[in-house]
């Protein structure tokens, strides 16, 4: 009862915060990611679990960006929240729309063109065109980059999801793994064999003869190296990505709340150590590649 009156007394008092257009909440990694880029980040007053912020930035932190509550954020005082799609649920967003605040769900970005149009429309929202505008081009910049790769042989590449114990999903068709794969200039087998993330058994895995294989660094143990995960699952050492030791721990917040600066980056990574030319020959007399790459933390 307390907590439902507490809240009824937020509602009621919601709009005069309305009045301070600079208070900004970010929900989504991918989205917290733009506001900084935008230089907007001293108009933060909270974000989610999986954002990123700036060294030396400490804000609230309101919990995974699916699972936000009125409560929290209202408590924050808020005059703008923003998020990609994936953020709710809706009955929160509701009750903060009812308080007087802005809420704007940008479309979850599954492509570079709907992340320049995710740019732009978060510049408008920010007062912030120029800033946006610049970006967009930035970004147009990398993008013909990644493209101008001489690339005839894309390299079969594919993400895995490691759960609890053998558990292991495949990233197919209609995913951000997926659209990660093709932007680094990879070709993933599964998307003709699946949408979404699909428990998958190794023999079909195996089948699909991966030359890389990408696993977010989170779902390793802390300290893994390649024998460890053979350990686990002995069928990957018969894939062409084990001969090569080309499995790849890459940015799992790259693949959270749609396509952001952080896939970029991954995708230029991934193309220019692992998928382009000759780079698997290169690797498979080099290092594991499960070391920690400077720029991509966790």
């Amino acid at each position: 009862m307390k907590t439902r009156g507490w809240l009824m007394l937020m509602l009621l008092s919601a709009p005069s915060m309305a009045a301070e257009p600079a208070r900004l909440l970010s929900a989504g990694s991918s989205i917290t990611e733009l506001v900084v880029a935008l230089g907007a980040q001293h108009q933060l007053v909270a974000v989610d679990s999986t954002s990123e912020l700036p060294a030396g930035s400490e804000l609230p932190r309101l919990g995974y960006h699916r699972q936000l509550s009125a409560e929290g954020m209202l408590s924050t005082q808020p005059s703008l929240v923003i998020g990609s799609e994936e953020m709710g649920p809706q009955t929160a967003l509701s009750l903060v729309r009812q308080a007087g605040v802005q809420v704007e769900a940008l479309p979850e970005a599954m492509t570079i063109a709907q992340l320049q149009l995710n740019i732009i429309h978060l510049g408008e929202l920010l007062d912030r065109a120029p800033q946006a505008q610049a970006l967009h081009e930035a970004v147009q910049q990398r993008a013909i980059a990644l493209r101008a790769q001489p690339i005839d042989s894309p390299k079969r590449t594919i993400f895995l999801l490691l759960g609890e114990g053998n558990s292991v999903q495949i990233a197919g068709r209609h995913t951000l793994a997926d659209s990660l794969i093709q932007v680094a200039g990879g070709m993933n087998p599964a998307s003709t064999q699946v949408e979404g993330y699909k428990p998958v058994a190794m023999e079909a895995l195996v089948a699909m003869a991966p030359e890389v294989i990408l696993i977010s660094r989170r779902h390793l143990t802390q300290g893994a190296d390649t024998e460890q995960i053979f350990q686990q699952f002995p069928l990957l050492s018969h894939t062409p990505a084990a001969q090569h030791k080309a499995i790849v721990a890459i940015n799992g917040k790259a693949l959270i709340g749609g396509f952001g600066l952080s896939t970029l980056s991954e995708a230029e990574r991934l193309q220019q150590d692992w998928l382009a030319p000759d780079n698997l020959a290169l690797h498979s007399l080099t290092q594991d590649p499960l070391t920690p790459h400077a720029q991509t933390p966790e």
